[in-house]
């Protein structure tokens, strides 16, 4: 399995894992009280709780494959702070609007968190995706370790043998290489006049 494909498994567990978080923290702070309001101070707490793990997970998680800059950083701090906000807004909401039809706080508690882990999530996706320049500076990078066709200059990325599907002509591996060499010889020697 391949590291992007087990990211991109383990970020889809990230919701079962904070749903059974949620859960578990709701349960074992509202163990000892009795009423709706103990059951509204669980639910919150047990909203930070897996707002922070859904957090660090998905930074460690993701980690190595955001390019973080200085503005990059200060717009995710500053995103979890919206977030939360919002999530309060959307529990204020629920709440004012279920007063009328008796509906239970606790209930709003939990669509505010719920709310606010997700929509931060969302967030964060936006906010990491790499820029048109970081994607031209991150393929031009990568060119460097392109193998060439000597005889036609295709670019072998992709292919499962050493036969050019251009010309049709076969090269071993050592000709391909050598080929490459001498070509960054040559483009290091045009540099350099």
């Amino acid at each position: 399995m391949t590291n992007l494909l087990a990211r991109i498994l383990l970020s889809i567990m990230v919701f079962p894992l904070g749903g059974m978080l949620y859960v578990l923290t709701a349960f074992a702070v509202g163990l000892n009280g009795r009423g709706p309001a103990t059951t509204t101070i669980s639910l919150c707490v047990a909203a930070v709780v897996t707002g922070a793990f859904v957090i660090v997970y998905w930074l460690w998680l993701w980690r190595h494959s955001v390019r973080w800059t200085r503005s990059r950083i200060g717009r995710t701090g500053l995103s979890v702070l919206v977030c939360a906000l919002l999530g309060v807004a959307i529990s204020l909401l629920t709440m004012k609007l279920s007063a009328r039809s008796g509906g239970a706080a606790s209930f709003c508690v939990f669509i505010g968190g719920a709310s606010a882990i997700i929509l931060w999530l969302v967030l964060a996706i936006v906010l990491w995706r790499e820029t048109p320049m970081e994607r031209a500076e991150r393929l031009r990078q990568s060119a460097d370790d392109v193998l060439f066709f000597p005889s036609c200059g295709y670019n072998m990325t992709g292919l499962y043998e050493s036969r050019c599907p251009e010309c049709g002509r076969r090269f071993t591996l050592n000709q391909l290489y050598a080929a490459q060499h001498r070509q960054e010889l040559a483009d290091a020697a045009v540099a350099r006049e």
